[in-house]
């Protein structure tokens, strides 16, 4: 009971060294407070990071379970090192080529989120395109992406032999479409361009609990009519490496400049070099070729009679074949 008693006396003194129930000190300033409901503060090394963010308004999405696992962002790329840096919940790994399970292993090596693979349904069909889909159901990955020209048989086909959910894509919402549903497809992919939200709407009314997909468009407002139309998740395809790569060196080119300016440094001047490829003859400077006179080219040629072979004379006369010697 004393100690209890202590425990009150002392506690509103320490009052104000203590943050508040509920909230947490954060940043390198005490004052700095958070709500506890923000959560903890998101863990990322000095160097390596995930530059590749999915847009924010992706993350409005109902989303989808698959294996315990909710999915809201799927990032549509085969680049390692695109997969290896972003933040998307899972990765849509389709290729207009042919699968081959060589990369499917590559993406599985960099990729530390559920991968979505190809295996047919255009070029591919049948029976390879099930034993596809077995051997990257044995590989890890997490389903199987077929495209829109795959019948439903082909549909049944796979998903009788694979456990992993089967992703069926569809360019607009037909018998077919239901058919594929029906044949056992636990994930539609509507790749409907303009009328994409028009297709989910009606995909949604018939199938109201079927996991939907769909590409997020080229801006916000295509994203936002994307969800409301009934998508679960949303496909974003990255800007491409190369992309990245230029924007980076053009911050790098002018922050030296700015270091230069700020240094009070003079921009380099390149010395020209005079370029001979293109130029006339009588374009090129003097001096850029060194000509030879025509008395001392014409001195130092040697003719055919000036030439004598240190065998001559020395070599015996041979038959020809097929012909009596004389």
């Amino acid at each position: 009971m004393d100690e209890m008693n202590n425990e009150k006396s002392i506690a509103p003194e320490l009052s104000g060294s203590f943050p508040a129930p509920g909230i947490f000190e954060v940043g390198a300033n005490h004052h700095e407070l958070v709500p506890a409901a923000d959560g903890p503060l998101p863990i990322e090394g000095r160097l390596r990071k995930a530059p590749l963010r999915v847009p924010e308004n992706y993350e409005e999405c109902s989303g989808f379970t698959l294996f315990g696992r909710r999915i809201r962002t799927l990032l549509y790329s085969t680049d390692v090192a695109a997969i290896r840096n972003s933040n998307a919940d899972a990765i849509f790994a389709v290729y207009p080529f042919t699968a081959q399970p060589a990369i499917t292993a590559a993406l599985l090596t960099v990729a530390e989120a559920p991968l979505f693979v190809g295996v047919g349904g255009g070029t591919t069909t049948g029976r390879r395109a099930a034993e596809l889909a077995a051997v990257s159901e044995m590989q890890g990955a997490a389903g199987v992406v077929l495209n829109s020209p795959a019948t439903v048989e082909m549909v049944t086909q796979v998903v009788s032999t694979v456990d992993i959910p089967v992703v069926a894509t569809i360019t607009r919402f037909d018998n077919d479409a239901a058919e594929k549903v029906q044949a056992g497809a636990r994930i539609i992919n509507v790749a409907a361009g303009r009328r994409t939200p028009e297709v989910i709407a009606e995909l949604r009314t018939a199938f109201p609990a079927l996991p939907i997909i769909a590409t997020g468009g080229k801006d916000d407002e295509t994203a936002a009519a994307t969800i409301a139309a009934g998508a679960n998740a949303l496909i974003w395809a990255p800007p491409s490496v190369v992309e990245l790569q230029r924007d980076m060196m053009v911050r790098y080119r002018e922050k030296a400049e700015a270091a230069a300016e700020e240094a009070g440094e003079e921009r380099p001047v390149a010395t020209v070099v005079p370029d001979i490829t293109d130029m006339p003859v009588a374009d090129v400077p003097t001096g850029v070729v060194e000509s030879v006179p025509p008395e001392v080219e014409k001195a130092v040629q040697i003719g055919e009679e000036d030439f004598v072979s240190p065998y001559r004379g020395r070599l015996p006369r041979l038959p020809f074949f097929g012909r009596r010697a004389r």
